[in-house]
């Protein structure tokens, strides 16, 4: 019994610490998404090219895989119960 306690209690942990990472990762992708409509709202371009559709598309990707990789963590911690 010990031993099946101490290892939900190390799942838990480590789902915790995946949480913690996305909650960081997440704001960093959405400062990127507002970059991205800031440039695109003012039309800034550098070179020719807009920038600020580029900063969206990967703000989207960022927040994308941020998603899946809490889905993932969440749902290895359901298996366990």
């Amino acid at each position: 019994m010990k031993a099946e306690k101490r290892e939900q209690m190390e799942k838990m942990r480590a789902y915790k610490k995946v949480r913690e990472q996305n909650k960081k990762t997440t704001l960093i992708s959405l400062s990127i998404l507002a970059t991205g409509m800031v440039l695109t709202t003012l039309e800034i371009d550098l070179l020719g090219i807009d920038i600020g559709y580029y900063f969206m598309w990967a703000g989207v990707f960022v927040f994308f895989v941020v998603s899946i990789q809490g889905l993932f963590a969440a749902g290895s911690l359901r298996k366990q119960r």
